[in-house]
């Protein structure tokens, strides 16, 4: 039997309205199971909790007539009451929740020891913590607070674009094992390179050496220093404690990449790149350029 035109036209039309309607239904209701509970929240039910299978990672409870959420996923590191003991912590706490918890692994600032630290979660398997840095070109004058292995406390909860330096004092407080040297062109990583975590750095200038140094990343374009593991340099025209050499990781005492031109703290000129050619993908100017290099522990 047919139907009439008008008939069919009319019947399509409510069975259109009805899906919508349908759907709109759906939407609310989906939406529900994400914010406060429907149920009142009175001094009468106060610290009860509810929990909704359809929105697993928040339960709410009654707080003085005022439903409260509460995470379940791992939240490590979001707050100064939840600070983690490092980066490492974070990410592999994050790692193990739902992919909106990952999300929040991504590079940033954390909450660590009651301070908030910069922390890298993407270099060779992230979760290091950031506890020296330097900007090169950024400061005319140095000083011994600027130093690595200084007691001096400079927050590192900047990346490399938005600060100029900073220092973490007592570095062994991370429990770290693995240490890495990072530099950076206008927050492009040129070189990277971990080793063992070297327990002088809290006293000595020689704690910046790597020990047993491996290549994260190299795009020093010199074949003279492709593969060099960057280490600190004394030489008379560099900074102690500032200055780092990736021509001759033996050899403490030669020219810098961190190259100073002047011979005191107080008197420097310019930190340029001198064993570590950019490429010019990086920086159509490759030496004179400015620099930053920075200090992770893990």
């Amino acid at each position: 039997m047919k139907l009439p035109v008008a008939l069919l036209v009319v019947v399509l039309l409510k069975l259109s309205q009805a899906t919508r309607i349908d759907s709109q239904d759906e939407t609310v209701s989906k939406r529900s199971t994400t914010t406060t509970p429907t149920k009142q929240c009175t001094r009468d039910n106060d610290a009860e909790s509810v929990y909704n299978p359809a929105n697993p990672s928040v339960i709410w409870i009654c707080k003085n007539t005022t439903w409260t959420p509460f995470e379940l996923v791992a939240s490590a590191g979001k707050t100064k009451e939840q600070s983690a003991t490092n980066c490492k912590q974070i990410k592999e706490e994050l790692s193990t929740t739902d992919k909106c918890a990952n999300q929040r692994t991504e590079s940033g600032v954390y909450w660590v020891q009651d301070i908030q630290i910069y922390c890298d979660m993407n270099t060779s398997g992230g979760g290091w913590t950031l506890v020296w840095k330097h900007t090169y070109m950024k400061y005319k004058t140095l000083y011994k607070n600027m130093f690595y292995y200084s007691k001096y406390y400079q927050s590192c909860a900047m990346n490399d674009t938005e600060q100029g330096w900073c220092n973490i004092p007592n570095k062994t407080r991370f429990n770290p094992t693995e240490q890495m040297i990072v530099a950076y062109h206008k927050g492009t990583i040129v070189y990277a390179y971990k080793g063992y975590f070297n327990r002088n750095i809290d006293y000595h200038w020689t704690g910046a050496i790597l020990l047993d140094a491996k290549m994260v990343i190299d795009q020093c374009t010199r074949s003279d220093t492709t593969g060099a593991t960057p280490a600190p340099s004394v030489h008379t025209t560099g900074i102690l404690g500032l200055s780092f050499d990736k021509k001759s990781p033996s050899n403490h005492y030669e020219n810098c990449d961190t190259y100073h031109e002047g011979t005191t703290l107080t008197a420097p000129k310019e930190c340029r790149w001198h064993n570590c050619r950019l490429p010019s993908s990086i920086s159509s100017k490759q030496t004179d350029t400015d620099m930053a290099v920075a200090i992770f522990v893990r």
